[in-house]
């Protein structure tokens, strides 16, 4: 697989926008695409910031900001954030291994997935709302880019759960030190176009640290990564981006 095809089929894979190409790609060679996941992001932020610009002058900002996260959910067919309450439903089921990855699988949303869902999209919207001046635009693009790279992280620092099978198999534990490498620059090179580099490094490490905290931590749960708690760990990063920009934005004022 050539590298235009991985970045194409990154996007196909990630998002819901339609790109009519057809790529061939043997199974083995998905882990390849994962380096370009963070650009990925930046289109997500992208879409996401300009949702909010379009609506901002139009609805008060809380309803803005609902509208820029409703898009950026409507965009990724939302299977970052269904992932995030189907691992909630299963950790907190309090099952075995074997039966919390089943409640994983099961398509019905339970009561630990739906607290958690309202949950997080009420403190993204509080804390974004709080986010003050055009470091709201910064944030919207961040969230998803380094959200993304998160993914790339924790893909790489675990095993698969399911022993390889189902989407998260096609890259947990298959990805190499040079696509995490390259996927963490990618990362910088987009972050420093809109925060200086000194605040990206202090983003990149605090979302690291709590991305590795938490695979390590349901890796001991059910003995690896599953495709859902890979959406969970996007979604804590996208949190932890936010409330610390949120802080940033407040020692400015």
């Amino acid at each position: 697989m050539d590298e235009i095809k991985a970045f194409i089929l990154s996007l196909q894979f990630m998002t819901r926008i339609p790109i009519n190409i057809q790529i061939d790609a043997d199974k083995n060679d998905f882990h390849r695409m994962a380096k370009y996941f963070p650009f990925v992001g930046g289109v997500v932020g992208t879409v996401v910031s300009l949702m909010f610009y379009a609506s901002k002058n139009i609805f008060p900002r809380e309803i803005a900001i609902t509208i820029a996260l409703a898009s950026s959910y409507i965009l990724t067919g939302a299977m970052h954030i269904d992932g995030f309450a189907d691992t909630f439903d299963g950790l907190f089921s309090n099952r075995s291994r074997d039966r919390m990855l089943e409640i994983m699988r099961d398509s019905r949303l339970g009561t630990n997935g739906v607290l958690a869902l309202v949950f997080l999209i009420i403190l993204k919207i509080l804390f974004l709302t709080d986010i003050k001046g055009n470091l709201i635009y910064s944030t919207l693009i961040l969230m998803p880019l380094i959200g993304r790279f998160s993914i790339v992280l924790a893909a790489y620092a675990s095993r698969s759960a399911r022993g390889g099978e189902g989407l998260g198999g096609l890259i947990i534990g298959k990805i190499s030190i040079a696509e995490l490498i390259l996927s963490l620059l990618f990362t910088s090179f987009v972050g420093m176009i809109f925060v200086h580099f000194t605040v990206l490094l202090k983003l990149l490490a605090i979302s690291s640290i709590v991305t590795y905290l938490i695979t390590k931590y349901i890796s001991m749960r059910i003995g690896g990564m599953t495709g859902d708690t890979l959406g969970a760990v996007n979604e804590f990063a996208e949190l932890v981006i936010a409330v610390s920009m949120y802080f940033l934005s407040i020692t400015k004022v």
